[in-house]
């Protein structure tokens, strides 16, 4: 599936909880490197992802929206998961 998909075909609703679901996964896997990186438990990266996406969801996914529109080829994780590393680093 295609973030152009998604735009045509997918709900608001239904597109909202894709996205949600995506930036979880992508800030657990965020936590994850992190800690295994650091040797303990590190939150910083997984805090800033989720910051980012809920601090102003309605925001956020007009951005995402609007970068779904311009990468229409790309799967939707990949095009959110730029996002987040623009706004997060790695």
């Amino acid at each position: 599936m295609t973030a152009e998909v998604v735009l045509k075909e997918m709900p608001v609703r239904e597109r909202y909880a894709l996205v949600a679901g995506i930036v979880e996964g992508l800030a657990y896997a965020r936590f994850r490197k992190d800690t295994i990186d650091a040797g303990s438990k590190i939150e910083t990266g997984l805090k800033c992802i989720k910051d980012w996406f809920y601090g102003d969801s309605t925001k956020t996914m007009q951005d995402i929206e609007a970068a779904f529109a311009a990468n229409g080829n790309y799967p939707p994780v990949v095009v959110v998961a730029v996002m987040a590393k623009k706004e997060c680093g790695e």
